[in-house]
Order: C-alpha cells, then sequence, then structure tokens
C-alpha cells in the first residue's frame, strides 16, 4: 500500500489546523488542539488498554474532553505508570518505507498550495450515576453511566461541561447502547488561575472489558472546537504475537495498514508496560471527514503477517519558477520601449 504526501503543504496545514481529540469530544471557547494524535489500542483476554496523549493550548477554566467507553473501568486513569516514549517506540519501530517522487510546480502559478495528504442504572431521579472518579496529571475525571441522553446533558450543563446542540443525537447513540462515560477537564487544584495552559497531558491509559477491540470514534461527529473537517488516526495496535489488528471489510472510510510485526524483547520496554514479549504491533491510519461518521470503529484481529508499507513522499521541483521573473521584467521593458517610441513619434508630428 502506497500512500502520497506533500511535504510543504501538509506540514503548512498541520500546524495551522485543528482536529478532533483521539475518539471523544473536546470543548472550550479559543482552544487550540495539536491536530497530530496518536491512539494506542492493546487487546488481550478480552480486555482493551486504550492509551491517547492530548496536547493543547487554552485557557485552564475552558478546556474539557468527554470519552465512550463500552464497559465499566477495569482500570482506572490515575493507576497509569505508561511512560509517554510509548507512542515514539510505536512510531519508530512500524515506521514505512519512504520512497521519493519529484513534481514540477505549476509553472503557470509557480505557488501551489495543496491541502497536503490526500492524504449503575440511574437513580429514581434519572439522574446518571457516578461509578468512579480521580484525576490524572492535572486532569480530573469521572465515569458516568446515564440511563437518557437528557440525563447526561443536564449533568453536563449543571457541571459546567459546555457542548453544542448537535452532540446531543451522539450522546443518544452511546446511552442507547448501554456505554459508559469518561469527562475530563482540567484540575484548578493542579492548574491555578485562568491563564493559558500549553502542555501535553502525559499518556491517559484506561482498561475496560470489550469482545472486541474498539476506538469509539462516533464522538468524534460531536466535537465543538475544530474547524478541521478531515480528521486522521494513526492507531498502533499491540496483541498477541500470533495475530494482528486489522480493519473489518464492512468499513467504508479511508483505512491504510502500514505495518505489522514482532516486537522484540529489547524494545519491550519502551512501551512502558503496555507489551510483554513476545507480542505483535501493528500500525493502521483511519481517516474521515467530521459528520461522515455514524459508528464506532470495530477492529478485528487477523492471523500475524509481517508486513511494511512504503509512503510516497512528494518533493516539489520550483525550479521552473526561476524563469519567470526574468521573462515578466523582460517583457516589461519591452512594453516600456514601445510606449516611449510611440510618444517620440506623436512628439515629432507635433514639432513639424
Amino acid at each position: 500500500m502506497k500512500r502520497r504526501i506533500a511535504c510543504a503543504s501538509a506540514m503548512v496545514t498541520l500546524l495551522t489546523s485543528a482536529a478532533a481529540f483521539p475518539c471523544g469530544m473536546s470543548f472550550g471557547n479559543n482552544v487550540t488542539i495539536d491536530p497530530h494524535q496518536d491512539i494506542i489500542v492493546a487487546w488481550k483476554d478480552g480486555i482493551e488498554t486504550y492509551a491517547f496523549q492530548p496536547t493543547f493550548c487554552g485557557t485552564a477554566t475552558d478546556f474539557g474532553l468527554i470519552l465512550p467507553v463500552p464497559a465499566q473501568l477495569s482500570k482506572s486513569p490515575d493507576n497509569t505508570t505508561t511512560d509517554p516514549q510509548a507512542f515514539a517506540a510505536a512510531a519508530t519501530l512500524s515506521e514505512p518505507y519512504k520512497h521519493q517522487v519529484t513534481e514540477q510546480s505549476n509553472v503557470a502559478g509557480c505557488a501551489t498550495t495543496g491541502s497536503g495528504s490526500e492524504n449503575l442504572a440511574g437513580g429514581t431521579d434519572d439522574s446518571p450515576a457516578v461509578v468512579a472518579s480521580g484525576r490524572v496529571g492535572f486532569l480530573d475525571w469521572v465515569e458516568l453511566k446515564a440511563s437518557t441522553e437528557s440525563s447526561f446533558t443536564d449533568w453536563l450543563t449543571a457541571n459546567g461541561y459546555a457542548y453544542p446542540s448537535a452532540a446531543s443525537s451522539v450522546f443518544s447513540y452511546y446511552v442507547t447502547k448501554g456505554w459508559y462515560f469518561l469527562a475530563f477537564r482540567i484540575s484548578q487544584a493542579a492548574v491555578s488561575g485562568n491563564g493559558t495552559v500549553c502542555r501535553a497531558l502525559g499518556p491517559v491509559v484506561l482498561s475496560f472489558p470489550s469482545s472486541a477491540p474498539v476506538v469509539p470514534s462516533r464522538m468524534a461527529a460531536a466535537d465543538s472546537t475544530s474547524s478541521y473537517s478531515r480528521v486522521t488516526w494513526r492507531i498502533f495496535g499491540i496483541t498477541d504475537g500470533d495475530v494482528q489488528l486489522t480493519f473489518p471489510a464492512t468499513n467504508s472510510y479511508d483505512q491504510v495498514l502500514w505495518y505489522s510485526g514482532a516486537i522484540k524483547d529489547a524494545d519491550i520496554a519502551s512501551f512502558g508496560g503496555l507489551a510483554q514479549s513476545g507480542d505483535r504491533l501493528t500500525r493502521l491510519t483511519y481517516s474521515f471527514y467530521k459528520g461522515s461518521v455514524t459508528a464506532d470503529v470495530d477492529l478485528a484481529l487477523a492471523p500475524a503477517k509481517d508486513y511494511r508499507g512504503t509512503e510516497d513522499v512528494v518533493v516539489h521541483d520550483d525550479s521552473a519558477c526561476s524563469i519567470r521573473p526574468y521573462s515578466r521584467s523582460h517583457s516589461g521593458l519591452l512594453s516600456l520601449a514601445g510606449l516611449s517610441m510611440v510618444a517620440l513619434f506623436a512628439w515629432r508630428r507635433c514639432r513639424s
């Protein structure tokens, strides 16, 4: 599988646009979210361990994140000791082969700016039940189980979680499925004052029972802080050595397998407890347009097969542009000379 990326324009796009948090709904006024989002999904014996590491800038009182999970947590976020280098290790080990492709720039314009990559039931008053709570890093979190969409949105409103009205249908989707909600927000005890916060939250890792590995991407449709409609996530899967994560054939969005291979014993420690000897690492990408997602990504398991994809790196050749300034200048001089000759001819006629 090959993928083409335009280096310069892709970097501009990534650095100037925002994207949804990995599978959650973020909220806040004037919040800038790092568009590069990675997820680690480790699945073994019916337990999914889900890790993500948000990075953002914004006012401390304005930021929060809501993440749905299919079952009550078996490992709380504040019990994790995962090393942030787990994501770096996963990315390095699974990096695709690179193939450089040179393309001539649009000579007519010589300034193309492409879009980049085309590349516990509620009580008698129907209120949500708070199942668990705690703090991870500088975020407070609460795990909730709601019996109705309206009771959940009432809780969000009462606790200062702003959300767009369009999110109600997404909340209803998860309530109907019987899922739980994790509500994260910046701890005012950990980050005092209302100043701007620009920092990364070291990996948030949580575990829950699941019949199959799942990425709750439907929730991204409720995101209210992003103006960038196309979202791409890198999903790093960790499984027993004889199987690998894959996409079911029924998924209709952009999905690519980039890598599958055994994790060497020397690299196990880099994953901070997420991987064990004999495990396999898989790298997938999943892209979609916000508003087009109607269901979560239910990942599947397939027999293990070593693979490393190739990524086309497009480099634009602007050498043809160098003749343009000379051509325009030369043409301008010719035009000026022509006008001068006409003026001189008219002046001489007047004199005669």
